[in-house]
């Protein structure tokens, strides 16, 4: 058993011995890790803030369509009351002429011809 033991011992001490870099190695990586993580949170921090101002964005986008669509519907009106004004100027305009021309008929005594 003895002999057992100190073989035993033996095959311990050789894994050690092959452990050892790996356990530096591991020390590097946790190191690294560390400052992964350092780095991920100041990411996560400002990804945080642009969200908050992409929020700030999309709101602000929200107001923007609702005036635009108000402005179009003004528009809109506007072209509306334009033609409307615009028929009734024309409409006036044919109007008055024909009166004007039914005058210089009656005046100058010409017969209307018949339609």
């Amino acid at each position: 058993m003895n002999g057992d033991n100190k073989l035993l011992n033996q095959i311990g001490d050789l894994i050690e011995d092959k452990l050892q870099p790996l356990k530096k190695d591991m020390k590097g990586v946790h190191k690294r890790f560390d400052r992964v993580e350092k780095r991920l949170g100041g990411v996560e921090k400002r990804l945080g803030g642009v969200e908050k101002r992409l929020g700030g964005v999309e709101k602000h986008l929200d107001t923007v369509e609702l005036k635009v669509e108000l402005v179009n519907k003004r528009v809109e009106q506007a072209q509306e009351e334009t033609i409307d004004t615009l028929s009734e100027l024309i409409h006036t305009g044919y109007n008055l002429q024909e009166k004007r021309i039914k005058k210089i008929e009656d005046t100058l005594q010409i017969p209307t011809p018949q339609q």
